[in-house]
């Protein structure tokens, strides 16, 4: 094939990329490429084309060959994490943004998947280690409070972390060894209506009425705010009421005014004493 059509196939190629037509793209390319193996830029465009088709297992391999050719290109790297990161291969993913990032540090794109792949792995290691404890052969009170805390920071850092799954199987087996938590405060002005509050919300927990429950703690919560078993007992409530993004917040909560919470325990406000 003549320089020139060589050419003009390459350019038919961006042309059909450009206005998505992918098969087309990847016909012209495909000889572009044979023709040229080394045409660094034409394998990039032609993984490009099979990454729009769904097709990554292929684009990696012509991202791989254009890399062969040139390096040194932080798009193609980027790219190629693309390619890596629908694989599922977020290790490698990460280092190919990296990577594009050296090379580039105002690359855009590959900071923003680099920031949500890390995330992604993250989120994923903390799902693991809240599995192992859940499943366990005999998991103890610990395993239960800290698969519950995994699990809930998988959630948090990823939207879509399969953690979601697993959460009411874990709160309901805390639920079931669920404790009784008494709690003395000062009395102070509006403490009562507070403390009243927090009793309905703890007998419809025991009661298993979960809407009842939400109503009570939310109005707890709107008299006072730092209450970690507050936080804690709503956390249940959204969870059983289908709310699962909700309950997740609620824990976040939880953690933030008490890291050690134990989350069998559900706070009941046994007396108001005088300052």
């Amino acid at each position: 094939m003549l320089k020139e059509e060589l050419e003009a196939r390459f350019q038919q190629g961006l042309d059909a990329l450009s206005r998505a037509d992918f098969p087309e793209a990847i016909k012209m390319l495909e000889q572009v490429v044979v023709e040229d193996p080394a045409n660094a830029r034409a394998w990039r465009e032609l993984g490009v084309s099979y990454l729009e088709i769904r097709q990554p297992a292929i684009a990696l391999e012509a991202l791989e060959r254009s890399l062969q050719a040139d390096s040194g290109d932080a798009d193609t790297h980027y790219v190629l994490g693309s390619a890596c990161g629908t694989l599922g291969q977020l290790e490698r993913a990460t280092a190919c943004y990296r990577r594009a990032l050296e090379l580039n540090p105002a690359h855009a794109k590959a900071e923003e998947f680099l920031i949500r792949t890390e995330s992604l792995l993250e989120s994923r290691e903390h799902y693991r280690r809240g599995l192992k404890l859940l499943y366990s052969a005999e998991p103890s009170l610990a395993d239960l409070n800290q698969a519950l805390r995994e699990l809930v920071q998988s959630a948090a850092i990823f939207d879509g972390s399969p953690a979601i799954e697993n959460l009411t199987d874990c709160a309901g087996k805390l639920l079931g060894l669920k404790q009784e938590k008494r709690l003395t405060l000062e009395r102070a002005p509006g403490l009562g209506t507070w403390r009243a509050a927090c009793e309905r919300g703890y007998q419809c927990i025991i009661a298993g009425n979960w809407p009842g429950a939400r109503a009570a703690y939310e109005e707890a919560l709107a008299l006072r705010t730092s209450d970690a078993f507050v936080h804690h007992a709503l956390g249940f409530s959204f969870l059983f009421l289908g709310e699962t993004a909700a309950a997740v917040r609620a824990w976040l909560r939880t953690l933030e005014l008490d890291s050690s919470y134990d989350f069998a325990c559900f706070g009941r406000v046994a007396a108001l004493t005088t300052p």
